[in-house]
């Protein structure tokens, strides 16, 4: 193999590795826009929105995501909504790392708003659980992963006027430190 043609191949393979170290198109590991590929890193671990949209609770498959919600929580008042955001968390670490259990979203004008407490959490719920060296959540054995969102899911209450604040933007606080934080603006 000629020197030029190596040089060639580690140019080739050094933009790729750069590729993927790209976070998001902004190339900020701790912001990702909508429309990149939306990795964050967040202490040791890697999240991404898979999806996010509005919950139909009347919809059978919508209906999956409520299950263990107090009857309060399952309370939707006249103008208000569920709104889903499924999650996965990437650990590229040699240990053990636990993902992180605070979450909120923001819109422009300000207001806040943390996910619904699950107290039963059914198979699709985001559960922080220790993610092993090499892992991901949700595990790929996992029902979360093999349904169509491949994410578990944080879901929100809120009223449909937030819409006119967009881009509402999901607020990921690192377990280790809560001052670090990273964001990813939603699609909706």
């Amino acid at each position: 193999m000629t020197v030029l043609r190596r040089i060639a191949m580690a140019a080739a393979a050094g933009g790729c590795a750069l590729t993927i170290s790209a976070c998001s198109v902004s190339g900020d590991e701790h912001y990702a826009d909508s429309e990149g590929p939306g990795y964050v890193k967040v202490g040791n671990l890697y999240y991404q929105v898979q999806i996010s949209r509005e919950l139909n609770r009347y919809s059978d498959e919508d209906a999956a995501y409520l299950q263990g919600l107090s009857e309060r929580e399952r309370n939707l008042p006249v103008g208000d909504m569920f709104f889903a955001v499924f999650v996965q968390a990437y650990n590229t670490t040699e240990r053990t790392q636990t993902p992180a259990s605070d979450y909120y979203i923001t819109d422009t004008i300000g207001d806040r708003f943390a996910p619904l407490p699950n107290p039963d959490a059914n198979a699709f719920s985001y559960v922080p659980a220790p993610i092993p060296p090499k892992g991901q959540l949700p595990s790929q054995t996992s029902l979360a992963y093999t349904g169509w969102t491949q994410g578990e899911v944080l879901v929100f209450k809120f009223p449909y006027s937030t819409y006119s604040s967009r881009p509402l933007i999901l607020h990921v606080v690192d377990p280790a430190n809560h001052s670090d934080q990273s964001r990813i603006e939603l699609d909706v």
